[in-house]
């Protein structure tokens, strides 16, 4: 039993992580702030590492063109976005992960491309949109997103490194603990609420939405775990001291910031901020 159960302990790299998360969090609430093609063009950017990322780690044997093709899909879509063209946006990023697909086909496992090509730049699109949506609505939007993420992703860190428990799914990531989750989805839901008093929404639907979405936050990290293990590899990248590559850093955002735009998509006027 005592292999199914992390002991509490002490990261290594807990001083980087804070640091990068001192110089990057004020960055990026600046130009959430900011909006706008400003926003955009800094998503646009993270979204052209992103792939870059995806395709170094998925596809050892990548031509230089498999990277073009990647970068390509993700920073169009992100700027596609930004000029309100979703429909255009869509189809960019569909038709370019199956470009993707066929271009990895002669060299195996063509599903990596058409998967990570659709997941990367569908999350920046998503992303994007909701920011460009009406000025106050589409920064309370993006806010709302952020800091439920922000939640989930620290206090599930901070409760499985210093408090331990159960394994989560070890076969997928064996440092992540049931307690981190509990944390994870709590504190998640709590940032939500949070933001709703700031603005004057309400905090019952807010924590409505904030619940799954914290959900959908931790299931990206594990879902970018399990890629990274299928691939062999420990991290996406060495960007960012203490995280690794920028897929690292925002892999709980990523599926986050897809179920909120569907959210937005399906329910208009549903997700916080969205419409207004």
């Amino acid at each position: 039993m005592a292999d199914d159960r992390i002991a509490p302990y002490r990261d290594p790299a807990l001083g980087k992580r804070i640091a990068s998360g001192l110089v990057l969090a004020p960055v990026a609430l600046g130009l959430v702030w900011a909006g706008g093609y400003a926003f955009a063009v800094f998503v646009a950017a993270f979204a052209a590492a992103m792939a870059w990322e995806w395709v170094r780690m998925s596809d050892p044997e990548a031509p230089s063109r498999a990277f073009a093709i990647a970068t390509a899909i993700a920073v169009g879509g992100a700027l596609l976005s930004a000029q309100g063209a979703y429909g255009w946006a869509a189809a960019w990023i569909l038709g370019g992960a199956v470009l993707a697909a066929v271009d990895r086909r002669q060299r195996g496992r063509f599903n990596r491309a058409l998967f990570g090509q659709a997941y990367v730049s569908g999350a920046v699109a998503a992303l994007v949109a909701l920011r460009m949506d009406t000025e106050a609505g589409g920064l309370i939007a993006v806010l709302f997103l952020l800091c439920v993420v922000w939640g989930a992703d620290i206090f599930a860190y901070l409760a499985g490194t210093f408090l331990g428990g159960p394994r989560l799914i070890p076969s997928v990531s064996p440092n992540k603990t049931w307690t981190g989750l509990v944390a994870g989805l709590i504190f998640g839901t709590l940032s939500g609420v949070g933001v709703a008093l700031l603005f004057g929404l309400d905090p019952v639907r807010a924590a409505l939405i904030a619940l799954p979405t914290a959900f959908a936050a931790m299931a990206g990290d594990l879902v970018m775990s399990l890629c990274k293990r299928r691939f062999g590899v420990k991290d996406a990248g060495a960007l960012i001291p203490g995280h690794g590559g920028v897929l690292d850093r925002v892999d709980a955002l990523m599926m986050a910031a897809l179920f909120a735009g569907a959210l937005a998509v399906a329910l208009p006027g549903g997700w916080p901020g969205a419409g207004s």
